[in-house]
């Protein structure tokens, strides 16, 4: 009976209180939301393991920081902002405004790829921590909105676009691959590239992307 009164006090208090934050007027001059034209990556990740036991979790934790702590430097180096990570996916944007940021998140990609299978994966296996991580990389560019929270957790800052969207959709479509779209494609076709591309079709149900090469 206790447990039923104390639910339902905090059930009523905490209505009350949305609708007092919902009332609220907003201070729009201190969130402003902006739109802008990136390169956008994002890489959808697994980890193969065994799990279970204080020292496996301990274990498991050194395998993930390690693997985040390597894709941020890959994604800094290459002049791009890591917006959104999580145990299995990490989005970055690099901003169109500078040079050549739709080449260097298809390099950031390929990149990544590598470095999961040739430096991560092998220092993990060296130390005898059982994960072996593999993941797909897709890139798309377009307009990307950020809105402010206002928060500090989970986020201060959400974004969308039809190119974020996309970015994901190809990540997930492979393994151990760096995917990218029409719209991709064809700005390298336009803008020409110093780099020896190719891209190779690439069909997924009813998503056609094309595999990203780089000689």
């Amino acid at each position: 009976m206790q447990q039923a009164e104390s639910v339902r006090t905090t059930y009523e208090s905490l209505m009350e209180r949305t609708r007092q934050l919902v009332q609220r007027k907003e201070e729009t001059e201190a969130f402003v939301p902006s739109e802008e034209q990136y390169a956008v990556l994002h890489l959808t990740v697994e980890a193969d393991g065994q799990e279970g036991g204080d020292r496996d979790l301990s274990r498991a934790q050194i395998g993930v920081r390690r693997f985040v702590t390597v894709i941020a430097q890959i994604v800094s180096g290459w002049g791009g902002q890591l917006i959104e990570a999580s145990h299995q996916s990490y989005t970055a944007i690099f901003p169109m405004s500078e040079a050549d940021a739709v080449g260097r998140s298809c390099l950031c990609g390929v990149q990544i790829v590598q470095a999961i299978d040739a430096v991560i994966n092998p220092s993990l296996a060296e130390e005898g921590i059982p994960f072996r991580f593999r993941g797909g990389v897709g890139v798309s560019m377009g307009r990307v909105y950020s809105f402010h929270t206002g928060l500090s957790l989970p986020a201060n800052s959400l974004y969308y676009g039809e190119a974020m969207t996309s970015a994901v959709e190809y990540a997930n479509m492979t393994d151990g691959q760096v995917i990218v779209d029409k719209v991709v494609k064809e700005h390298f076709e336009r803008s020409g590239s110093e780099y020896q591309v190719q891209f190779v079709p690439y069909r997924y149900h009813e998503w056609v992307g094309y595999r990203f090469h780089i000689g």
